[in-house]
């Protein structure tokens, strides 16, 4: 009866183990993903090349995000660039090019901001997977020893039955 009993709980830590391998590989490819979408982000400026390397398990979201961070440095540096020009930083005369160049720079600099604010919290992301994978590693590990142990005991099981029997194994 014993012996049911460890063939049980192989089957049981076998399906636990096989459960925490699949996540650990859905954890390896959002932290690949991840990845590559960070290097993405940490550029000065977003090519189109880069915008079709965004992993496809993130392309939606990435493009909303990007589109999202355009937009919003289009509205700060505007409206610092209002305010400049309120505050009589170009004079009386304003030159079309240098107000060009200058709303420019705002606009490279907000987009810098808004990128590392992105860059924040997807390093947060990664942390927070490495550590439930690190979790699941160490589960996988616990598991591999128990079912190590289990196979001891069914062996021993096997023999003892096969002794009981008057068998030899």
């Amino acid at each position: 009866m014993g012996f049911l009993m460890f063939l049980a709980r192989k089957i049981q830590l076998t399906h636990q183990e096989n459960n925490i391998q699949y996540q650990l590989i859905d954890i390896n490819n959002k932290l690949n993903n991840l990845t590559d979408y960070v290097s993405i982000l940490s550029q000065d400026s977003v090519s189109y090349t880069d915008i079709a390397s965004v992993p496809t398990s993130m392309f939606m979201t990435g493009m909303g995000e990007l589109s999202n961070a355009h937009y919003q440095a289009l509205q700060i540096s505007g409206a610092q660039f209002n305010q400049a020009v309120a505050s009589g930083m170009f004079g009386q005369n304003v030159d079309p090019m240098i107000a060009q160049i200058t709303q420019q720079k705002m606009y490279e600099n907000a987009r810098k901001q808004i990128q590392k604010q992105m860059q924040i919290k997807y390093n947060e992301e990664e942390k927070s997977l490495q550590a439930k994978k690190t979790r699941l590693e160490a589960q996988e590990k616990q598991i591999q020893q128990e079912l190590q142990a289990l196979d001891q005991g069914i062996s021993s099981g096997i023999q003892s039955s096969i002794s009981s029997f008057g068998l030899k194994g």
